[in-house]
C-alpha cells in the first residue's frame, strides 16, 4: 500500500525531545532550520520551528504554535499556524485559532476556535474545481 504524504510527513526523525515531566518556560522557543521535535512535557510560550512538532498525548503547550506541520495528541492553549499539514489526533485538546493548509481531525479531538485553510504555495497550477 503506497505511503500518504501525511504518513511521510511525522514519520521524520526526531531532533529535540522535552520529555514527560519537563516544563520550559521561554517567551518564545525556536529550533533550527528544518529540525523535528518531539513534545511530552510542557512549554509555557510560544514555539517557532520550520520543521514538523509533535505534541504527545502527556504534551502541552501554553502558547502558539508556528510550523511547518504539526500533530497534536496532548493539550494547546493558543493559536496553531502550520504552512503543511494539522493533524489533531484523537486525545487532541486544542483551544486557539487554527490556520493551516490542510487539517485532519480524528474522532474524539477537541477543537474551540476558528479555523482558517489556505491553498499551499507548491499547488498554484492546481485547476480550480467547476460546479458547473
Amino acid at each position: 500500500m503506497p505511503r500518504t504524504r501525511t504518513q511521510d510527513e511525522f514519520t521524520k526523525p526526531t531532533g529535540t525531545i522535552i520529555g514527560n515531566g519537563f516544563t520550559i518556560h521561554a517567551a518564545r522557543f525556536s529550533c533550527a532550520d528544518s529540525e523535528t521535535m518531539r513534545i511530552d512535557g510542557t512549554v509555557i510560550g510560544n514555539i517557532d520551528i520550520d520543521g514538523v512538532l509533535t505534541l504527545s498525548d502527556t504534551g502541552r503547550v501554553d502558547g502558539n504554535i508556528n510550523a511547518a506541520s504539526t500533530r497534536v495528541a496532548g493539550r494547546v492553549f493558543g493559536n496553531i499556524a502550520c504552512r503543511n499539514i494539522l493533524h489533531l489526533a484523537s486525545t487532541a485538546d486544542v483551544r486557539g485559532d487554527i490556520t493551516t493548509t490542510t487539517l485532519i481531525i480524528d474522532d474524539g479531538a477537541v477543537f474551540t476556535g476558528v479555523c482558517q485553510t489556505h491553498v499551499s504555495p507548491s499547488s498554484d497550477n492546481v485547476p480550480a474545481l467547476s460546479y458547473t
